[in-house]
């Protein structure tokens, strides 16, 4: 039986006993009965339209924003995700179709296009490695070699200096190593 012969059944017994009702043939169900049995009908039908909704995908805010742009600008999700592969090195959303996860991830962003998303905003932090005396060091991401290197200032094009701890665990292979020494401290930032 599918979803909508459920609601056609449901919504046929509640006509049909809101007809007895009103022409008197339920001599045997007193009234209050009937408001009960209407209630759990009408609880029935509601659970019944909710049958087979998609349960909305958790999705980090870069892509809820890639996805957002796409739809605004009138792309189809074939686009969209042409676009999303052809960014390059130096798109976060790129890296995020190519991560160890990354049918999973694909899978999640066609959900997301067609039934919708929830945004997963986690904390941003500038991440500085203890251990160095004479400055304060910070790791930094340079997006186009894909290498980590330790520096005071971090700027430059290609330079990614924010990061989330779920990134840092996905593309930085030495994170649990420095973590569990105690040698990271995460100064948190503003989202952009």
């Amino acid at each position: 039986m599918t979803k909508e012969e459920v609601l056609e059944k449901l919504e046929e017994e509640r006509e049909s006993a809101k007809s007895k009702i009103l022409y008197g043939q339920s001599r045997n169900l007193s009234v209050k009965r009937y408001g009960w049995y209407f209630n759990g009908l009408d609880y029935a039908i509601d659970l019944a339209k909710k049958l087979n909704e998609p349960k909305k995908v958790v999705i980090p805010e870069f892509i809820a924003n890639d996805i957002k742009y796409h739809k605004k600008y009138g792309y189809t999700l074939q686009g969209a995700l042409g676009d999303a592969f052809g960014q390059g090195l130096e798109s976060d959303v790129y890296y995020w179709f190519y991560a160890d996860n990354g049918d999973e991830n694909f899978r999640k962003y066609v959900s997301a296009w067609d039934n919708g998303y929830e945004v997963d905003k986690e904390p941003k932090y500038r991440v500085q490695i203890k251990g160095f005396e004479e400055t304060t060091n910070y790791l930094n991401y340079d997006v186009n070699s894909k290498e980590f290197f330790v520096d005071t200032a971090g700027l430059g094009s290609g330079i990614k200096i924010k990061f989330t701890k779920r990134w840092l665990k996905d593309y930085w292979s030495e994170y649990d190593a420095y973590n569990n020494a105690g040698l990271l401290e995460f100064e948190e930032v503003e989202n952009e």
